[in-house]
């Protein structure tokens, strides 16, 4: 399983060697940054999860962290590393009394050092949404927002 994590971290860029064979991916990433998915789910069941795996696996494979941000469930290493996901690249955040979901969201979107998160934040005002927007820009950022169809 990945660790939990209940403090905001510093995050900080994975040291890899860029290549010619990584720079195009990073050139596409940077297109596509500073926006903010959201993806809908019927219910907030699971089952769905299989079918987001390579998804998480490409948003995984960019030079900078992946960070996942209160997932319904955690997920065995041994799935996710089967599903195509670099687990060096992943943090994953819990939120605690003193760092809401959408709060750790929005810092780890504008530390500009994570190239995706992808959070299950439940209820997001339109405020909230628009804030993880330009929280994404200012980070060069894609934020992916799960949340079930009442949330949304």
């Amino acid at each position: 399983m990945i660790s939990h994590q209940t403090a905001t971290p510093k995050l900080i860029r994975p040291s890899l060697t860029t290549t010619k064979q990584t720079t195009a991916p990073l050139i596409k990433s940077k297109q596509t940054s500073g926006k903010v998915t959201e993806i809908i789910m019927r219910d907030d069941e699971l089952s769905n999860m299989p079918m987001l795996m390579p998804l998480l696996a490409q948003l995984s494979r960019d030079d900078r962290w992946f960070v996942w941000i209160a997932p319904p469930i955690v997920l065995p290493k041994a799935l996710l590393a089967d599903a195509g996901i670099d687990l060096s690249k992943v943090i994953l955040l819990k939120p605690d009394d003193n760092h809401s979901v959408y709060e750790l969201s929005c810092q780890a979107l504008k530390a500009g050092t994570c190239h995706a998160v992808i959070t299950w934040p439940g209820y997001l005002s339109e405020d909230e949404l628009n804030g993880l927007e330009d929280a994404a820009r200012t980070g060069s950022s894609h934020g992916i927002v799960i949340r079930g169809r009442q949330n949304a």
